[in-house]
């Protein structure tokens, strides 16, 4: 059945201004001293308190706008963890828009708020009744009126009572949260692939949204009508990935789009590519230049390992290495760059003549020995100026590269 939560009951179903007000003077505090209070302080349930604190504390870097938001109503806690941050919600809310949005996954809800800015109406489902309920209660204070909460298994509910919109989004869960690797996308919650043509039915446009670890091929294979693959990276590491269906689209080529984005959703940089260009790529080998380059994770996972040496002219140090050198600084390079100092034996006496002390940073790519058993056999504090970078080069010979941020 289709419940459509209404609006009429929503003060009631949010935070009393007495519960505002103690999260707000104990928002950071350690929750662990709160709950050991013996019953209720103030008439207030202690344990509902210390559920929001923890949530708060929780999404102040992922989500800043909300958490700072005294009045909204923060599910429990994994919610929290598993949904989009502010900046990849608001990169969603660049590239969607239209008359109707529907949100099959709904969770916390950040996604389906920012790019509810980009619709005149928006679907929300949700089948956990507490989630939902908290949504519905937040989207009513960040003044989203454009937003109707169902608390209601979406593919059963608009399989019997249909919705089309411009977009559909769904960001699906694993089934079982103690897989340490979800390898399909069958093996999530809903089941895509065997609901696409449902869902394809209902709108021309689809966005799903996975976690990095998913292999990009096979979910390809299991997708139909794939237009683009959005690989998003946020500072250091890559977030998400997102799997565009266009109902449109017939041919079996899709795009790849690695983008690593601001805290406001813009791109920073932009690389696109398809397999067959990367196939096609040619990738000159080098010793260590003048600058060394490290891409970045979203790079990486979409694997543009010879499309990035042909568009910045780089050369790379070795097959596997996915490490890149020039004579000349490129400095819109989609990752970190480096000033080479000097190249070495991986010998803590040879490295010392360079770094002058026992502090350096210390990556490894492509050798044979672990970055944590390395520092523990050479005695290096991690920090200070000096980036070590533990390889093989391409004639096979394993080195270190000490370099400083260019």
């Amino acid at each position: 059945m289709n419940e459509a939560i209404t609006r009429s009951d929503d003060q009631e179903a949010g935070l009393s201004q007495a519960e505002i007000d103690f999260i707000q003077q104990n928002r950071h505090r350690d929750i662990n001293e709160l709950i050991l209070k013996p019953g209720p302080v103030n008439g207030l349930d202690i344990k509902k308190m210390a559920g929001q604190i923890l949530a708060r504390q929780k999404a102040a870097r992922k989500l800043p706008e909300w958490s700072r938001h005294p009045a909204l109503l923060f599910p429990p806690a994994l919610s929290v963890e598993q949904s989009s941050s502010q900046a990849t919600a608001r990169y969603k809310a660049t590239f969607v828009s239209g008359e109707r949005l529907t949100d099959i996954t709904g969770g916390m809800g950040v996604d389906c708020f920012y790019m509810s800015e980009k619709f005149s109406e928006v679907h929300y489902f949700e089948m956990q009744e507490q989630v939902a309920a908290a949504a519905r209660v937040n989207f009513l204070h960040l003044n989203a009126k454009n937003i109707i909460v169902h608390h209601a298994d979406s593919l059963q509910s608009l399989a019997a009572t249909p919705i089309y919109s411009d977009w559909i989004y769904a960001d699906p869960a694993r089934r079982n949260e103690h897989k340490e690797k979800v390898v399909q996308l069958a093996d999530c919650a809903p089941d895509l692939p065997a609901n696409q043509e449902l869902l394809l039915s209902l709108a021309p446009h689809i966005l799903i949204k996975t976690s990095p670890l998913l292999d990009i091929d096979l979910a390809a294979k299991a997708l139909t009508n794939l237009k683009e693959v959005h690989v998003v990276g946020y500072e250091s590491e890559c977030k998400e990935l997102l799997f565009i269906l266009d109902r449109n689209h017939r041919e079996p080529s899709f795009t790849i789009k690695a983008r690593i984005v601001d805290e406001q959703g813009n791109a920073l940089h932009a690389l696109d590519f398809d397999r067959e260009k990367e196939r096609d790529a040619e990738a000159a080998f080098d010793q260590p230049l003048a600058f060394l380059y490290e891409p970045h994770a979203a790079v990486l996972k979409a694997g543009a390992f010879k499309t990035v040496c042909e568009k910045f002219g780089l050369k790379k140090l070795a097959v596997n290495s996915q490490l890149y050198t020039s004579e000349t600084l490129v400095t819109d390079f989609p990752g970190r760059a480096f000033s080479i100092v000097a190249q070495c034996k991986p010998d803590i006496k040879e490295i010392s003549k360079f770094i002058g002390g026992s502090k350096a940073n210390l990556t490894t790519r492509n050798f044979p020995a672990k970055t944590e058993d390395l520092r523990k056999k050479w005695k290096l504090k991690e920090g200070g100026d000096f980036y070590l970078f533990a390889t093989t080069l391409s004639n096979n010979t394993k080195t270190v590269i000490v370099t400083r941020k260019a």
